[in-house]
Protein backbone atom coordinates (compact mmCIF):
# COMPACT_ATOMS: atom_id res chain seq x y z
CA UNK A 1 0.00 0.00 0.00
CA UNK A 2 1.20 3.63 -0.90
CA UNK A 3 -0.20 6.95 0.82
CA UNK A 4 -0.97 9.29 -2.43
CA UNK A 5 -1.98 12.91 -2.25
CA UNK A 6 -4.98 13.79 -4.42
CA UNK A 7 -5.86 17.13 -5.46
CA UNK A 8 -8.62 18.94 -7.21
CA UNK A 9 -8.84 22.36 -8.04
CA UNK A 10 -11.72 24.97 -8.31
CA UNK A 11 -12.56 28.32 -8.73
CA UNK A 12 -13.88 30.16 -5.57
CA UNK A 13 -16.26 32.33 -7.60
CA UNK A 14 -18.13 32.33 -10.92
CA UNK A 15 -15.99 34.53 -12.74
CA UNK A 16 -13.55 31.98 -12.64
CA UNK A 17 -10.75 34.88 -10.93
CA UNK A 18 -9.23 32.86 -8.26
CA UNK A 19 -8.37 29.04 -7.85
CA UNK A 20 -7.70 26.89 -4.87
CA UNK A 21 -7.47 23.23 -4.25
CA UNK A 22 -9.15 20.59 -2.35
CA UNK A 23 -6.78 17.43 -1.28
CA UNK A 24 -6.78 14.33 0.62
CA UNK A 25 -4.51 12.00 1.18
CA UNK A 26 -5.81 8.29 -0.06
CA UNK A 27 -4.09 4.42 0.37
CA UNK A 28 -3.90 2.95 -2.70
CA UNK A 29 -2.41 -0.66 -3.87
CA UNK A 30 -1.95 -0.32 -7.63
CA UNK A 31 0.01 2.34 -9.33
CA UNK A 32 -1.89 5.57 -10.25
CA UNK A 33 -2.04 4.76 -13.87
CA UNK A 34 -3.99 1.71 -13.16
CA UNK A 35 -7.23 3.74 -11.45
CA UNK A 36 -6.47 6.49 -14.13
CA UNK A 37 -8.23 4.02 -16.68
CA UNK A 38 -11.43 4.92 -15.76
CA UNK A 39 -12.17 7.63 -18.13
CA UNK A 40 -14.53 9.86 -15.34
CA UNK A 41 -11.47 11.04 -13.36
CA UNK A 42 -11.19 14.64 -14.78
CA UNK A 43 -10.77 17.14 -12.45
CA UNK A 44 -8.58 14.95 -9.98
CA UNK A 45 -5.03 13.91 -10.14
CA UNK A 46 -2.00 14.19 -8.33
CA UNK A 47 0.00 16.42 -9.82
CA UNK A 48 -1.89 20.31 -9.91
CA UNK A 49 0.03 21.03 -13.54
CA UNK A 50 -1.46 17.79 -15.01
CA UNK A 51 -5.15 19.06 -14.59
CA UNK A 52 -6.14 21.42 -17.10
CA UNK A 53 -7.94 24.62 -15.99
CA UNK A 54 -11.12 24.39 -17.90
CA UNK A 55 -12.42 21.32 -16.47
CA UNK A 56 -12.16 23.07 -12.47
CA UNK A 57 -15.85 23.81 -10.92
CA UNK A 58 -16.21 25.30 -7.81
CA UNK A 59 -15.47 23.92 -4.95
CA UNK A 60 -18.78 21.72 -4.43
CA UNK A 61 -17.15 20.03 -8.09
CA UNK A 62 -13.66 19.47 -6.74
CA UNK A 63 -15.28 17.89 -3.14
CA UNK A 64 -17.32 15.35 -5.76
CA UNK A 65 -14.07 14.51 -7.71
CA UNK A 66 -12.13 13.66 -4.60
CA UNK A 67 -15.36 11.52 -3.20
CA UNK A 68 -15.69 9.94 -6.69
CA UNK A 69 -12.00 8.99 -7.08
CA UNK A 70 -11.82 7.50 -3.42
CA UNK A 71 -14.24 5.58 -4.30
CA UNK A 72 -12.93 3.65 -7.38
CA UNK A 73 -9.88 3.24 -5.16
CA UNK A 74 -11.64 1.67 -2.66
CA UNK A 75 -13.57 -0.53 -5.45
CA UNK A 76 -10.72 -1.55 -6.84
CA UNK A 77 -8.58 -2.15 -4.02
CA UNK A 78 -11.29 -3.58 -2.30
CA UNK A 79 -12.32 -6.36 -5.43
CA UNK A 80 -9.63 -6.69 -7.38
CA UNK A 81 -11.81 -5.21 -10.92
CA UNK A 82 -9.72 -3.10 -13.11
CA UNK A 83 -11.27 -0.86 -15.98
CA UNK A 84 -9.66 -1.34 -19.34
CA UNK A 85 -8.45 1.97 -21.45
CA UNK A 86 -10.82 1.41 -24.33
CA UNK A 87 -13.14 3.12 -26.03
CA UNK A 88 -15.02 0.73 -27.62
CA UNK A 89 -16.17 -3.04 -26.45
CA UNK A 90 -13.08 -5.04 -27.03
CA UNK A 91 -13.66 -8.89 -28.28
CA UNK A 92 -13.08 -9.75 -24.62
CA UNK A 93 -16.50 -8.66 -23.75
CA UNK A 94 -18.50 -9.58 -27.14
CA UNK A 95 -21.44 -11.30 -25.55
CA UNK A 96 -22.06 -9.08 -22.27
CA UNK A 97 -25.31 -6.76 -23.12
CA UNK A 98 -25.79 -2.86 -21.55
CA UNK A 99 -28.34 -1.45 -20.52
CA UNK A 100 -30.85 1.08 -22.50
CA UNK A 101 -29.35 4.03 -21.10
CA UNK A 102 -25.90 2.93 -20.86
CA UNK A 103 -23.85 6.62 -19.38
CA UNK A 104 -20.95 6.70 -18.40
CA UNK A 105 -19.74 3.00 -20.38
CA UNK A 106 -16.95 1.58 -19.63
CA UNK A 107 -15.02 -1.96 -19.68
CA UNK A 108 -13.81 -4.16 -17.36
CA UNK A 109 -12.41 -7.33 -16.13
CA UNK A 110 -13.01 -8.52 -12.79
CA UNK A 111 -9.68 -10.36 -10.14
CA UNK A 112 -9.63 -13.43 -12.44
CA UNK A 113 -10.55 -11.64 -15.76
CA UNK A 114 -13.71 -12.25 -16.32
CA UNK A 115 -15.33 -9.39 -18.77
CA UNK A 116 -17.40 -7.04 -17.20
CA UNK A 117 -18.57 -3.86 -18.77
CA UNK A 118 -20.01 -0.80 -16.19
CA UNK A 119 -22.68 1.21 -16.63
CA UNK A 120 -23.37 4.39 -14.57
CA UNK A 121 -26.96 5.84 -15.82
CA UNK A 122 -29.35 8.56 -14.66
CA UNK A 123 -31.89 6.07 -14.57
CA UNK A 124 -34.06 5.48 -11.08
CA UNK A 125 -33.28 2.47 -9.30
CA UNK A 126 -36.79 0.87 -10.28
CA UNK A 127 -36.52 1.64 -13.74
CA UNK A 128 -32.94 -0.41 -13.63
CA UNK A 129 -34.16 -3.85 -11.44
CA UNK A 130 -37.07 -4.26 -13.52
CA UNK A 131 -34.79 -3.64 -17.25
CA UNK A 132 -32.79 -6.53 -15.38
CA UNK A 133 -35.05 -8.72 -14.40
CA UNK A 134 -36.98 -8.22 -17.96
CA UNK A 135 -33.61 -9.04 -19.90
CA UNK A 136 -33.15 -11.48 -17.18
CA UNK A 137 -29.06 -9.76 -17.36
CA UNK A 138 -26.73 -10.57 -15.19
CA UNK A 139 -26.04 -7.71 -13.23
CA UNK A 140 -24.98 -6.43 -9.48
CA UNK A 141 -26.23 -3.06 -8.55
CA UNK A 142 -23.56 -1.79 -6.62
CA UNK A 143 -24.69 0.14 -3.40
CA UNK A 144 -25.41 3.83 -3.59
CA UNK A 145 -23.99 5.93 -4.85
CA UNK A 146 -21.96 3.59 -6.48
CA UNK A 147 -19.22 5.20 -7.97
CA UNK A 148 -19.69 7.69 -10.69
CA UNK A 149 -22.07 9.29 -8.32
CA UNK A 150 -22.66 12.33 -10.44
CA UNK A 151 -25.81 14.93 -10.70
CA UNK A 152 -25.84 14.70 -6.17
CA UNK A 153 -25.80 11.12 -6.86
CA UNK A 154 -28.36 10.26 -8.52
CA UNK A 155 -26.78 8.21 -10.59
CA UNK A 156 -26.27 4.20 -10.19
CA UNK A 157 -23.75 1.71 -10.82
CA UNK A 158 -24.35 -1.33 -12.31
CA UNK A 159 -22.29 -4.05 -13.45
CA UNK A 160 -23.06 -6.42 -16.02
CA UNK A 161 -21.30 -10.09 -16.60
CA UNK A 162 -21.77 -12.87 -19.21
CA UNK A 163 -24.21 -15.42 -17.76
CA UNK A 164 -21.54 -17.97 -16.78
CA UNK A 165 -19.90 -15.58 -14.32
CA UNK A 166 -23.13 -15.03 -12.26
CA UNK A 167 -21.21 -16.58 -9.39
CA UNK A 168 -18.44 -14.14 -9.46
CA UNK A 169 -21.05 -11.03 -9.24
CA UNK A 170 -22.27 -12.74 -6.06
CA UNK A 171 -18.88 -12.93 -4.81
CA UNK A 172 -18.75 -9.08 -5.48
CA UNK A 173 -22.05 -8.15 -3.74
CA UNK A 174 -21.02 -9.57 -0.26
CA UNK A 175 -17.72 -7.12 0.04
CA UNK A 176 -17.21 -4.26 1.70
CA UNK A 177 -15.77 -1.52 -0.18
CA UNK A 178 -17.22 1.49 0.81
CA UNK A 179 -15.01 3.65 3.09
CA UNK A 180 -15.65 7.64 4.34
CA UNK A 181 -13.47 9.92 2.78
CA UNK A 182 -10.42 10.94 4.52
CA UNK A 183 -9.45 14.54 5.93
CA UNK A 184 -9.87 17.12 3.43
CA UNK A 185 -7.74 20.31 3.28
CA UNK A 186 -8.48 23.40 1.32
CA UNK A 187 -4.82 25.11 0.52
CA UNK A 188 -4.09 27.48 -1.86
CA UNK A 189 -2.56 27.05 -5.27
CA UNK A 190 1.12 26.92 -4.55
CA UNK A 191 0.99 24.33 -1.45
CA UNK A 192 -1.11 22.58 -4.26
CA UNK A 193 2.00 22.44 -6.33
CA UNK A 194 4.22 21.10 -3.93
CA UNK A 195 2.29 18.63 -3.03
CA UNK A 196 2.59 17.20 -6.54
CA UNK A 197 6.61 17.40 -5.85
CA UNK A 198 6.56 14.29 -3.84
CA UNK A 199 7.72 10.92 -4.95
CA UNK A 200 4.10 9.19 -6.66
CA UNK A 201 4.05 5.56 -7.98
Amino acid sequence: MAKKNLVAPYFTDTQRRVQRVMTTQVQTALPWTAYYKYRYLGGVGLKLQRIPRHVCGLAGSALEQLERTQRLINFMDSTGCTPLAVESRPNSHAGVAELSHSDHLTWWLGAHGEPLALIEPYTSLDDLLSEIAARELTAYVLPAPGIYGGGGGQTTSVLIALPENSPYLRQLSVIEWHKPLGNVQDINWFEALNLGKERSI
